[in-house]
């Protein structure tokens, strides 16, 4: 199993992945990584509020590129 510190964006695109988030009962949240097979590739617990955060702005600003991009090809 990896971690977060040696799973990369290219292994995230390379692969038929799964993403479940949830929260942590004793601190922040957890961040699970599936692959294809369905097994955890990532199961990371306790995961600081702020990093979760940090990642959500992320997606938000790569998606919201994505479609700009996505939508002029289109038109």
């Amino acid at each position: 199993m990896k971690t977060l510190n040696e799973i990369s964006l290219y292994d995230m695109m390379a692969e038929d992945i799964d993403v479940w988030i949830g929260k942590n009962k004793e601190f922040g949240y957890t961040l699970q990584i599936d692959d294809e097979r369905g097994r955890a590739i990532v199961d990371e617990k306790g995961i600081h509020p702020y990093a979760i955060d940090s990642l959500a702005d992320f997606c938000r600003s790569f998606l919201s590129s994505y479609d700009k991009i996505n939508s002029k090809e289109v038109a």
